[in-house]
């Protein structure tokens, strides 16, 4: 996982741009609608695309680490332009699949990008607990008001939200298949430390500076298990809060799991160690289960794109595809 402190550029010329608006055209335009629910003492807002009225089976996508809405716009000449913070794997789904995407906590609707402020609020309630439930209570809803009985639910999550998947679906019997996408295996705060000595392998530091490093990870890791609880933003533009809520090592989910889990990664990861995702299937075999497929994306980064004779291939479509797949044969 790389966190990524994001820097907001606020007010301008743009300050009174009417987003709700621009959101209904955002909506349209990308095929999805917007519903909030109050749950506990708390709102929490998720997009759903169907293009049938209640569909049999659900696929969930849950964001990774960034504190990004789910929908943007630029400003030009001819009028906005909308794109997304997810990928467009609704548009690779059958008519027997609704597609849903729950927000951030204090990040829905839609914002200019590089444009807006990331709130307090946010920082409050961005742990994975908190993910969980918000994403359990929207399950609850679409089985209650817009999925048909009997059909699969169907997770996945890319980098921290690989994470919150594994959580969520060791606790919720009501998942049928995972996607495990480019999630750390182990601790994070040890991961940032093998990245450290593959740094010093490869001749990119000293072994002495290595070694530096990894110390004030670790003082930086107690600092965060000391105060779980601090909703301070530190210099990656997270709270120990978030990262104490991290803590556990997704292997343990997943090896708690027996429905069937599609386990991606790619080996040219700036942010989540190909050398601990092979992990996984050792311990799978070791614990004599069945239920993981392990895909590495060979030559990719972390989205699973891949330069080519100096040209960028995207692989992320033709992966849910063969996700899918495999979905419908398990």
């Amino acid at each position: 996982m790389t966190a990524m402190c994001f820097t907001a550029i606020v007010g301008g010329a743009n300050a009174d741009v009417n987003e709700t608006l621009l959101l209904e055209q955002a909506l349209a335009q990308f095929g999805f609608s917007e519903t909030t629910l109050t749950v506990d003492d708390h709102e929490l807002t998720y997009y759903y695309s169907a293009r049938t009225d209640r569909p049999r089976n659900l696929v969930l996508f849950i964001q990774g680490t960034d504190p990004f809405p789910l929908f943007f716009y630029e400003l030009t000449d001819s009028g906005p332009n909308f794109f997304t913070a997810f990928p467009d794997d609704a548009a690779h789904l059958s008519d027997d699949y609704a597609y849903v995407v729950v927000a951030k906590p204090a990040l829905s609707g839609i914002r200019q990008w590089q444009h807006f402020e990331v709130p307090q609020a946010y920082h409050d309630a961005n742990y994975r607990q908190r993910r969980i439930s918000d994403i359990r209570a929207v399950i609850t809803h679409l089985k209650r008001r817009r999925l048909s009985e009997g059909g699969d639910i169907v997770v996945y999550g890319h980098s921290e939200g690989a994470q919150v998947g594994a959580s969520l679906a060791r606790v919720d019997s009501r998942i049928t298949h995972l996607g495990f996408w480019s999630g750390n295996v182990l601790n994070n705060f040890y991961e940032f430390a093998l990245f450290e000595r593959l740094a010093a392998l490869n001749g990119q530091q000293s072994d002495t500076q290595a070694h530096q490093n990894i110390m004030g990870l670790l003082e930086w890791y107690r600092s965060v298990v000391d105060d779980p609880q601090s909703t301070e933003v530190d210099e990656w533009g997270y709270t120990n809060r978030r990262w104490a809520s991290y803590r556990h090592a997704p292997i343990d989910d997943l090896l708690a799991l027996d429905i069937p889990i599609y386990a991606q990664f790619a080996s040219e990861d700036d942010s989540t160690p190909i050398e601990t995702a092979y992990l996984l299937p050792v311990q799978f075999i070791t614990a004599g289960k069945d239920n993981l497929n392990f895909q590495v994306c060979l030559g990719c980064d972390h989205s699973y794109q891949e330069v080519i004779d100096g040209d960028l291939r995207d692989h992320w479509s033709e992966i849910f595809e063969d996700f899918v797949d495999w979905v419908e044969a398990h």
